[in-house]
């Protein structure tokens, strides 16, 4: 690839699922992309890693949802990428509108743009091979194609989408003119896709000219198009995507277009949708089995086990994926690891937290670990990060006992401050103003006891913060 053409490649990321099927290690508000789950980074850092090379730091963009933001920054911060180049979702909308945004913000500042379009949670295990396959695809979108990446088939994989095509040549390159898109098959046709060789997994990742898409959104989703020319800015977006329907670009755009092609991928992908999906590429035992826990077996073969910090203990299983969590336990059989999301949905039918939070939240300063809850009361530990602190607050409903076990806080409480070391500790009565910051370069630790009729994690007042989380 020239440089003229680097300089005109743009990486759009989609960074805004919630990964329901990685329940219950993924959750709402630290879903699948965040997680590091294969390797040495997070998925989304993988990403990114993967085409470093390829694509300027400052020409890497993300779409995701505002509820993420600082996870975003916090994952991205070691790859330079200018935080302009986050943009924000209100609201999740599905892939076409993030898709069509980014184009349209894209074209305002580079007419030649071209977009590799990349999910942000999938496994690719031959980076190198990925890398020239998007070589070859810039080669065609830059001739007004839209193109995706097609993977071969190694299995009959009901979990995936299939795309069916006729294969030609454009030149050197082999491709494949799009027949039509098939949903998750049944095992049967699945089997016959890959005795056919006419059928390819749709990996969801794209190539194509800003213009080009923005074209093909006009002429088949208007409404859409008319929606985006509104957005000037970002500033613009929350009255405008309110009123913008959800819809995907395969189904509102690729599945009409007379521009689409596919090349054929063999880059060793996963999109990691399953519990089994990502067990399929994983180191297993003499049994088949995967232990990613403190664990011990006795005569099990082909299950699955992850876990924390106990001990799981496992005697003449078979065919079983073992998920376990500080407050919840997934047990399945793995054939039906994708109906793990009906799960969430029962969590959500319930308003159970488990489907949003863990019992250790992470927050923008660092975290804290739900240790207990009672009537009248709950205990916490709190860790912050050096050098940062929380909101300048107040609480209507309760009072905190705070002590300090690892490092040195500095608490403003009223208008007083005070430094409060280890083995000291501190009361914070209910409707009095107070901030907890960590004024050292070391981690602070602190036991939170919380008091009061009403214990809640929205029972919280902010006048001042570091992170731009006060509600208007």
């Amino acid at each position: 690839m020239n440089e003229s053409m680097r300089n005109n490649l743009y990486a759009v990321i989609l960074a805004g699922g919630v990964g329901s099927r990685f329940w219950p290690l993924s959750r709402e508000q630290e879903p699948k992309q965040f997680l590091n789950v294969f390797g040495s980074q997070t998925l989304l850092q993988d990403t990114i890693w993967r085409i470093r090379t390829k694509i300027r730091k400052e020409n890497i963009y993300l779409v995701t949802n505002s509820m993420y933001i600082h996870d975003i920054k916090k994952q991205i911060a070691k790859f330079n990428i200018p935080q302009k180049n986050i943009l924000l979702e209100p609201e999740g909308k599905n892939t076409a509108p993030a898709i069509g945004l980014v184009a349209m913000q894209l074209l305002f500042q580079d007419k030649d743009a071209v977009m590799l379009v990349l999910p942000s949670d999938h496994l690719i295990l031959r980076p190198k091979a990925f890398l020239r396959v998007i070589d070859r695809a810039v080669n065609l979108a830059k001739k007004n194609f839209l193109v995706t990446l097609g993977i071969i088939p190694n299995r009959p994989e009901v979990g995936y989408g299939y795309i069916k095509v006729v294969k030609k040549r454009l030149g050197k390159i082999r491709v494949g003119c799009v027949e039509k898109f098939i949903e998750k098959p049944s095992l049967e046709k699945a089997v016959g896709f890959l005795k056919s060789k006419n059928y390819v997994w749709n990996s969801g990742i794209f190539i194509w000219k800003a213009s080009l898409i923005l074209e093909e959104i006009k002429k088949y989703l208007p409404e859409l198009y008319k929606s985006l020319e509104e957005i000037k800015n970002m500033q613009e977006i929350y009255p405008i995507w309110k009123t913008i329907k959800p819809i995907s670009i395969d189904y509102g755009v690729l599945e009409k277009s007379k521009r689409l092609i596919t090349i054929p991928a063999n880059i060793s992908w996963t999109d990691l949708g399953s519990w089994d999906a990502l067990l399929g590429v994983l180191k297993k035992d003499k049994n088949s089995n995967v232990f990613k826990a403190d664990s011990l077996d006795i005569g099990s073969k082909n299950i699955f086990v992850w876990g924390g910090k106990r001990l799981i203990a496992t005697v003449g299983l078979e065919d079983l994926i073992l998920i376990d969590t500080p407050d919840a336990l997934l047990a399945c059989r793995r054939e039906l690891s994708q109906n793990v999301k009906n799960i969430v949905e029962l969590l959500k039918k319930h308003k159970r937290e488990e489907r949003i939070l863990h019992k250790t939240v992470k927050r923008p300063w660092g975290s804290y670990t739900i240790l207990d809850t009672g009537t009248g009361y709950k205990i916490k530990i709190v860790e912050i990060e050096p050098r940062q602190r929380l909101s300048l607050q107040l609480h209507k409903r309760r009072a905190e006992h705070w002590v300090v076990v690892e490092g040195k806080a500095k608490i403003q409480k009223g208008r007083k401050n005070f430094y409060v070391n280890q083995n000291e500790s501190i009361y914070i009565p209910a409707n009095k103003l107070h901030r907890l910051e960590n004024p050292l370069k070391v981690p602070l630790k602190i036991v939170e006891v919380q008091t009061g009729k009403l214990l809640q994690e929205d029972d919280i007042v902010r006048f001042k913060d570091d992170y731009e989380r006060i509600k208007p």
